[in-house]
């Protein structure tokens, strides 16, 4: 039932022409002439003012504000896309058949699990693969044979059946598929799940299934801990993988992604813990060295966005807390004569892929998975969401869901997009910063074993290669180590220095806590002046033969690093202010005339790591390595590691502790002549 007013809402204030937008005109119209008058006809049984009256408290929060507007006229807005609306603020979607293009909302099928889902899944990937619309998404000659066929393919798949199969999934080799048979295969991105687990003291020959049984969680052992775990293959029972994997052994996130593929229409899924033997060393290794092109070259990935672990699901029915709400629409404008519904709002984009709506975007190893697949299907609890290279789309909104406008070229925010080849953005200085953006967001995440930070970035690092042609050294890349080093800790006092040792001082990987390049990354944009750090020597030790690649390079796990670098040095004992409050990135005002505002961001602000420096005897120096500007003409801000000695003032090895920059510097170039020239290790 509706009231009279609800039934004569006058669409065309409620949805002005392009034309009018354009011009300035908001969306708006009046509807009830108080909010009494509203909850009076809600209370006779208007089903579109009850909806309106049970979300004003969700909306405002004051109940002051809640009475003072009961004698206030009712305004109906619309957020449209890419037009700002003042004053707009809602908790419902509008929403219509496919055949009234004029509102972008669409119907979201209750069940995940159905042909309905999966015809909308099928039409975006149509779309993507075969329209010639998607400018971003068209793949290479590498990606794909002159038959249409993907050229890599992973060492193991799990053949579901046909799409109507009744027969459980089996593991195959790939390599026995044929030629002339479709290939092309669903990847799932998922959580494996299970307790915490505290810092594993275990070297890196050490092998996944070994780490997982010798790690210790850090609450007491329950049976959930045992139940979390996903089903997996080892070399005990591959034979047996090989000729059966009953459908009511698998996880239900596993049996929900078996569903998934099927209803696209394909025959073959990845899931890690299945394709790879967990407790073979050599094959994990041999394959998460591979796991760039497992992603990059899949037909569609399946990520399990709501899913804490294997056994919850992702197609889980979805429930309206409120029955959407039939409204009539006349527009004489467009001569329209229709009808449209209001439902509850679903969250945004954002909301959906963030935590804690989203449980892989803590996990380090799904970022490689969600920037390298070229096309995404998220599974949330509300709706599926659509990513690939040329849009994001959501199923309840058939409108592409438009890039932030403040994101930059070298955003990682801007996901898979950021990774394609554009000509009007694409450089080498763009792909370094896309690089930092990419570590300043996979520094924050989490992963249960130390060691894999830079296995579970091997297939991001491999891409990133290629474009740069560059040398890739412990987590930076050699042609742009002036800006590399130049990284900080965002929360100095909650930082930890990782043991056992997992990478060099100088690399963003030796601390446990985001870092980021600089104080925004427009202050290293453009490095100038005449004084810069040279670059001698970089060694690197891989800690396994794995992951080495061209002329040595290494992208795996290292045992050891040093770096050699000669520069423009000054120790720091006669500022015997240095590191009061060390821990904190702060300013300190004119202490010398010819010094201005210097900014200091120590890694590790802990106190016993202070105490330990004091107690060795550890002395502090700076080496100025650049001076970078945002504009062509700002002035210079020179940057400086913060190096710290041996024990005892040991000085044949140093580490990196900290960055140092100085704005509103007097003649620099003067100053820096001043310092002494010295060549020094940093491990």
């Amino acid at each position: 039932m509706l009231c009279s007013v609800c039934t004569s809402i006058n669409i065309d204030e409620l949805i002005p022409p392009e034309a009018r937008l354009k011009e300035g005109i908001l969306s708006g119209t009046r509807h009830h002439g108080s909010f009494k008058e509203l909850q009076a006809a809600a209370a006779a049984g208007c089903e579109f003012c009850a909806m309106i009256d049970n979300c004003a408290p969700q909306l405002i929060t004051q109940p002051m504000i809640l009475r003072r507007i009961q004698e206030s006229p009712i305004d109906l807005k619309m957020h449209l896309k890419g037009h700002a609306n003042k004053g707009f603020r809602g908790a419902y979607s509008v929403i219509a058949k496919p055949d009234l293009s004029l509102i972008s909302g669409r119907p979201i099928s209750s069940d995940p699990d159905s042909e309905a889902s999966f015809d909308v899944a099928k039409n975006w990937i149509d779309e993507c693969r075969d329209s010639g619309t998607h400018a971003y998404c068209r793949a290479g000659p590498s990606a794909i044979s002159s038959e249409g066929q993907p050229i890599f393919l992973p060492t193991r798949l799990i053949d579901i059946g046909a799409s109507n199969s009744l027969e459980d999934p089996k593991l195959i080799l790939s390599s026995s598929i044929g030629i002339k048979d479709r290939r092309d295969y669903a990847a799932l991105s998922h959580c494996w799940g299970g307790a915490k687990f505290a810092q594993i003291e275990m070297g890196p020959d050490a092998s996944f299934a070994e780490k997982l049984q010798n790690a210790q969680p850090e609450v007491p052992v329950s049976s959930s801990f045992v139940t979390a775990k996903p089903l997996t293959t080892e070399s005990t029972n591959i034979g047996d993988r090989m000729k059966s994997i009953p459908m009511n052994i698998l996880p239900k996130t596993f049996q929900d992604s078996v569903r998934i593929t099927r209803g696209l229409g394909l025959r073959y899924l990845w899931i890690d813990s299945l394709c790879i033997i967990q407790d073979s060393k050599s094959d994990w290794e041999k394959e998460a060295a591979t796991m760039a092109g497992i992603y990059k070259h899949s037909y569609v990935t399946i990520a399990a966005e709501s899913s804490p672990d294997s056994h919850q699901g992702v197609l889980r029915p979805r429930v309206n807390s409120i029955a959407p709400v039939e409204l009539p629409i006349s527009s004489k404008i467009r001569g329209i004569e229709a009808t449209m519904f209001v439902r509850v709002g679903t969250d945004s984009w954002e909301t959906n892929l963030t935590s804690p709506n989203s449980k892989l975007c803590s996990r380090a190893w799904v970022l490689q998975e969600s920037l390298l697949a070229p096309r995404t299907i998220h599974f949330c609890e509300q709706q599926m969401l659509w990513e690939c290279r040329s849009c994001s789309l959501a199923e309840g909104d058939m409108s592409p869901i438009p890039p932030t406008k403040t994101e930059q070229p070298w955003s990682w925010s801007s996901s898979k997009r950021f990774l394609a080849i554009d000509d009007k953005i694409q450089s080498q200085d763009i792909s370094y910063l896309q690089w930092y953006s990419i570590i300043a967001d996979y520094s924050n995440r989490k992963m249960t074993f130390s060691s894999d930070a830079f296995p579970a970035l091997v297939g991001l690092a491999t891409e990133f290669r290629a474009r740069l042609h560059d040398q890739y050294v412990a987590g930076l890349w050699q042609g742009d180590l002036h800006r590399g080093l130049l990284w900080i800790v965002d929360e100095p006092e909650y930082a930890v220095i990782i043991k056992p040792y997992r990478a060099p001082s100088w690399s963003w990987a030796s601390i446990v806590g985001q870092v980021r390049h600089g104080v925004g990354l427009a202050y290293l944009l453009r490095m100038v002046g005449k004084h810069r750090a040279e670059i001698l020597q970089v060694n690197i030790s891989p800690a396994t033969t794995e992951n080495t690649l061209v002329k040595g390079e290494h992208y795996g796990a290292i045992s050891s690093a040093s770096l050699t670098i000669k520069g423009r040095w000054k120790s720091t004992d006669q500022w015997p202010s240095f590191e009061n409050e060390y821990y904190h990135g702060y300013v300190v005002l004119d202490f010398d005339d010819s010094i201005g505002v210097m900014f200091r961001y120590f890694c590790c602000g802990k106190e016993d790591r202070y105490l330990e420096r004091h107690d060795n005897g550890r002395k502090l120096s700076l080496l100025h390595i650049a001076d970078w500007v945002a504009g062509a003409n700002d002035p210079p801000v020179p940057y400086f590691l913060v190096l710290e000695s041996g024990d005892g003032g040991n000085e044949s090895l140093y580490q990196r502790v900290g960055v140092v920059f100085i704005n509103s510097l007097k003649n620099l170039d003067d100053w820096l002549e001043e310092w002494e020239v010295r060549t020094v290790t940093i491990v």
